[in-house]
């Protein structure tokens, strides 16, 4: 049977960082309740595209990196609604400059 619910569609709450080392990129996507095979992930070297549902909300994005990244070496976990993409940058992050707040 159909659920009779309909679905809410929303953006998920993102946090990307990267390691000490400026070598690896951390992703973390929030997707409450959504179980291993209903995630699509598909990565390129500079964005994400997202799209996951559980039985009552639709998570969809796409989502720009802060560099180029090797998307053949990502690896995707889901911990209890987390999903967690670590990937290498394919040359390292070399284009930031700090900038000091004032």
């Amino acid at each position: 049977m159909e659920n009779p619910i309909p679905k809410i569609m929303k953006t998920p709450i993102i946090a990307m960082y990267h390691d000490d080392e400026h070598k690896n990129l951390t992703v973390e996507v929030e997707l409450p309740d959504v179980e291993n095979e209903n995630i699509t992930l598909m990565m390129h070297e500079n964005s994400f595209y997202l799209k996951a549902f559980s039985n009552n909300v639709e998570y969809l994005g796409s989502f720009f990196m802060d560099g180029p990244v090797d998307p053949e070496k990502a690896i995707a976990t889901n911990n209890k609604g987390m999903l967690t993409i670590k990937v290498p940058y394919k040359e390292g992050f070399l284009c930031a400059r700090n900038i000091p707040i004032e």
